[in-house]
Order: C-alpha cells, then sequence, then structure tokens
C-alpha cells in the first residue's frame, strides 16, 4: 500500500512540473508574438536582401514600409500570428511566432 501512495504522490509532482512547463511555453510565446510592424520590417529587409540592383534596394528602403504595411494584415491569435499581403492578383500568408516568421504559404 505504501508503495502505491508514493507513487501517486510523485505522479502528481511530474504533472505539476509538465503544467509549469507548458504554462512559461505559452507565455513565453505569448509575449514574443510578433507585430504587425515586426512583420514590415522583416519583408523590407528580406526584399533588399534579395535585390541584386541597388536602385531597387533603395526603392524598396524608401517606399517599402508603407507599401507592405498597407497590403499586410494579422490575424493575432495570442501564441502566433498569421500575416496576409496581397498585391494584387499574388496573396501569400506567412506565419509568425517567436518573433520570427517560418511559413509562407502560396
Amino acid at each position: 500500500m505504501e508503495s502505491d501512495e508514493v507513487h501517486t504522490s510523485s505522479n502528481k509532482s511530474g504533472n505539476y512540473k509538465f503544467w509549469i512547463v507548458m504554462g512559461f511555453i505559452l507565455i513565453l510565446l505569448a509575449v514574443t508574438n510578433p507585430s504587425k510592424e515586426d512583420f514590415v520590417e522583416w519583408v523590407v529587409n528580406s526584399s533588399i536582401e534579395e535585390s541584386d540592383n541597388e536602385w531597387v534596394s533603395a526603392g524598396i528602403n524608401l517606399f517599402g514600409s508603407p507599401v507592405i504595411n498597407g497590403v499586410t494584415t494579422q490575424q493575432d491569435l495570442i501564441f502566433v500570428s498569421i500575416f496576409e499581403m496581397e498585391l494584387g492578383t499574388e496573396k501569400t500568408s506567412t506565419l509568425g511566432f517567436g518573433r520570427r516568421f517560418f511559413i509562407r504559404f502560396p
């Protein structure tokens, strides 16, 4: 009987640790959920890095932020965000979490 009580006690302790870790992870994701401004900055910087023409880079640097901001919507899901960018007929969705942007959907 004693061993059952010890096993149950250690199970409860492990369960609390799991929920504490999960709570910490969820709080961390919520705090580091990227904003629309973070996304716009990431798109502009990525576009400048990919450009091999200094005139195009200068244009993106000058006009990129307002244009990208105007064509982007954000679905804030507390722990992650989905950013949708629509330029003409082309629509792109990107998943962002942890101040990073990972997946682009066509």
